[in-house]
């Protein structure tokens, strides 16, 4: 299944390399990958397009990551990523709650 993550990331050297590696090691196939600042400076989004079947297990090794602040995954099937009611939120100090955008 094809997923969308969205990490807010700290705007520090080699978070993007941290990010990718945690990808590589689990063998996650990459489609897309888009880093933007945001308005809150010293904060960027990560959007990460993926094929995989642990999709789980990868959030919980990008939230441990230090500089990453939230991860939200948003299922997307194969069609463009919405970021519907079945989205979930996860929050850096292990708070979760449901996203309602």
């Amino acid at each position: 299944m094809t997923y969308t993550l969205v990490a807010m990331v700290r705007d520090r050297p080699a978070v993007l390399n941290r990010a990718v590696s945690v990808l590589r090691r689990r063998g996650v196939v990459i489609d897309q990958l888009v880093l933007d600042r945001t308005e809150q400076p010293g904060v960027n989004r990560m959007t990460v397009s993926l094929d995989t079947n642990n999709v789980d297990q990868v959030v919980e090794q990008l939230r441990r990551l230090i500089d990453v602040l939230t991860v939200r995954k948003v299922a997307t099937g194969g069609g463009p990523a919405t970021e519907s009611g079945n989205a979930h939120h996860f929050q850096a100090d292990g708070v979760d709650e449901d996203v309602t955008d």
